[in-house]
């Protein structure tokens, strides 16, 4: 990013010109929105009406103080990087903070779903298509990325196993799903050929991940289950009923297509 320094320096137009370099990047709205959101709170802070009266030690200092209070490391994270694009427009260099230490990383316990849950969520789905993408999902212990892949030539209806294709770092492998989608599967394939998506997009190629979690959100919503769950958390839960059901930690690892649980 050039610096956008002008003569008075003014906060509003270093914030405009923050979110057009964000922008330029691709940047989600929600990231932009949040990340000027975290500059607004370090201006209020530090009461600052000249950009140019910052410096690193008070960066740091400020970052240390969302420590102190508690902030998550995704929080203070975000704030580190909302900063640096504030001191690189200010400054025209990169904001460097040797020896600072964020928060660790809270590794949270998964919030699973039961089968009935499971369930309730699927027929609360706007349509069949979206019912039956769920109930994959979950039987198949699918990623989501994964789920909008899927072709017809990748199931093996009589075997009730599904080829999962390697994308990006993650390696090929085989999984299963229920006996009890054999039919609608059958339903959803259709005319369709070997090459063709199973559940294609209005215009023909794969639905995004994104439209997938609008949809899930929607029938999460109908649903009335209040738990704080997405989509990932079918193939949580997929993981969960494996082992509760007596499966060896090495053969769902093989089906999930992990290292380790």
């Amino acid at each position: 990013m050039n610096s956008v320094a002008t003569h008075p320096l003014s906060i509003s137009r270093l914030f405009s010109a923050i979110q057009g370099n964000l922008e330029q990047r691709a940047y989600s709205p929600q990231t932009i929105k949040a990340y000027l959101g975290q500059l607004r709170n370090f201006v209020r802070n530090k009461n600052l009406t000249n950009p140019r009266d910052v410096t690193d030690v008070e960066i740091r200092q400020y970052l240390a103080d969302l420590i102190t209070q508690g902030k998550s490391r995704s929080t203070v994270d975000q704030a580190y990087n909302a900063l640096s694009y504030f001191h690189k427009a200010v400054y025209n260099q990169d904001l460097v903070l040797e020896g600072f230490k964020r928060p660790g990383k809270k590794k949270l316990k998964p919030v699973v779903l039961t089968i009935s849950e499971v369930k309730k969520i699927a027929v609360s789905a706007e349509n069949l298509k979206h019912r039956l993408m769920i109930e994959l999902a979950y039987t198949a212990g699918l990623r989501v990325s994964e789920l909008v892949e899927v072709k017809v030539q990748h199931l093996n209806l009589e075997k009730l196993k599904m080829f999962v294709p390697g994308i990006g770092k993650l390696g090929a492998r085989t999984t299963i799903f229920s006996a009890g989608l054999k039919d609608a599967l059958q339903r959803q394939i259709g005319n369709k050929g070997p090459d063709d998506y199973l559940f294609p997009s209005e215009r023909g190629g794969n639905l995004t991940t994104r439209s997938v979690t609008k949809f899930f959100k929607a029938a999460l919503q109908t649903s009335g289950i209040e738990k704080e769950v997405t989509p990932h958390s079918l193939r949580q839960s997929f993981t969960a009923f494996m082992l509760a059901k007596g499966n060896d930690k090495a053969s769902v690892q093989s089906l999930l297509g992990r290292r380790a649980l």
